[in-house]
């Protein structure tokens, strides 16, 4: 279950943005903003960190992790995992098997959800309800929360964002998933445009001695 989670860290850390036909205006004025501030940079860069709760189970784990993109192109890296793409495949990375999975991006399933395709997740899927204002070290923070429409194709039953009003930009998103585990992501750092070289979004084989590539 949470190595399923850390493929959808790079929707949560590029600005979750999701509404259905029940349209909160309120909710969907301030995602709408968030979106296209977010699609203006050419490129961005952001240090996050990983939570895993689950009291029933004793765990409370943290991880941090950075995610790099530019256009199509982005680079995930957390704890032992790293995620390249390229903009026409997706390399996988497990340093505790030294394995490497590689698909080609048009073989992937439809509605796998990437930096690229994050922002257009908004107009269909979910029920969005804008919660409450409140204050969260001195910056005023929207409270939104995010149900699928069709809970039971889901591992979780609702993410609530926590969306900087001022910056317009996602401090954190939490996670209920079904089993009783709560997953977060915080932002620490996002730093807009950027210089990065193409070859940071490709695998190179000749770093990683021994890795058993599969396809």
């Amino acid at each position: 279950m949470k190595k399923a989670f850390l493929l959808i860290i790079p929707a949560l850390l590029l600005q979750f943005v999701l509404v259905n036909a029940q349209v909160d205006k309120k909710a969907k004025d301030l995602l709408d903003k968030v979106s296209a501030k977010t699609k203006s940079f050419t490129t961005y860069k952001i240090n996050f960190s990983f939570t895993l709760n689950n009291p029933d189970l004793k765990i409370n784990e943290t991880t941090n992790g950075t995610l790099a993109v530019k256009g199509s192109k982005y680079h995930l890296k957390m704890g032992e995992q790293e995620i390249f793409c390229d903009g026409k495949n997706v390399v996988s990375y497990q340093k505790e098997t030294n394995e490497a999975l590689a698909q080609d991006i048009a073989d992937m399933d439809s509605e796998s959800i990437t930096p690229q395709s994050i922002f257009m997740m908004y107009e269909k899927g979910f029920k969005i309800r804008y919660v409450k204002d409140a204050t969260e070290s001195g910056k005023k923070i929207a409270v939104i929360d995010l149900y699928p429409i069709e809970p039971k194709k889901k591992d979780y039953s609702m993410i609530t964002l926590f969306v900087d009003d001022v910056q317009q930009s996602i401090n954190r998103a939490e996670i209920k998933a079904k089993n009783g585990s709560k997953y977060t992501y915080a932002v620490n750092k996002l730093e807009p445009n950027v210089a990065m070289a193409d070859l940071a979004f490709t695998f190179d084989k000749a770093k990683y001695p021994g890795v058993k590539v599969i396809k």
